[in-house]
């Protein structure tokens, strides 16, 4: 429950943050210096993968995973969030597993455990409720 809780708060935080960066900061731009900094913040981390560094190839593809999984989103989140409200927001984060989920079963053939299931009817009813109280 505390890991449930702590996620919940670390979602808010990323929303209202990041609402604040896309309207007051300068954006994309804004987002650019946080990658920088995070870059050579966390750099000394990526001494330990000597076997990469030696091959252009493996390189390449890890540059490219690092790009579409973090610079792309986080990206599209900054131009969604200036055109829409948190509200909005949060409820399409709160579709991302539900999405995800579809994509795993038509793509990959994985079907949810009916543990996995209830979650995405509660987090699919959960959205339903929230957007049905407002107009």
């Amino acid at each position: 429950m505390a890991f449930a809780l702590g996620a919940a708060a670390a979602w808010a935080g990323y929303i209202v943050l990041g609402k604040r960066v896309a309207t007051r900061g300068a954006g994309i731009d804004s987002l650019a210096i946080g990658f920088a900094a995070a870059t050579v913040l966390l750099s000394p981390l990526a001494l330990g993968t000597t076997a990469v560094w030696g091959q252009p190839d493996l390189l390449g593809f890890a540059v490219g995973v690092g790009l579409l999984s973090t610079v792309v989103p986080y990206v599209l989140d900054q131009v969604v969030l200036r055109r829409l409200g948190q509200a909005r927001f949060a409820v399409l984060l709160a579709l991302l597993p539900v999405t995800a989920a579809v994509v795993g079963f038509l793509v990959l053939r994985q079907v949810p455990t009916p543990g996995e299931a209830v979650g995405i009817v509660a987090v699919v009813v959960g959205v339903a409720l929230r957007s049905s109280s407002r107009p």
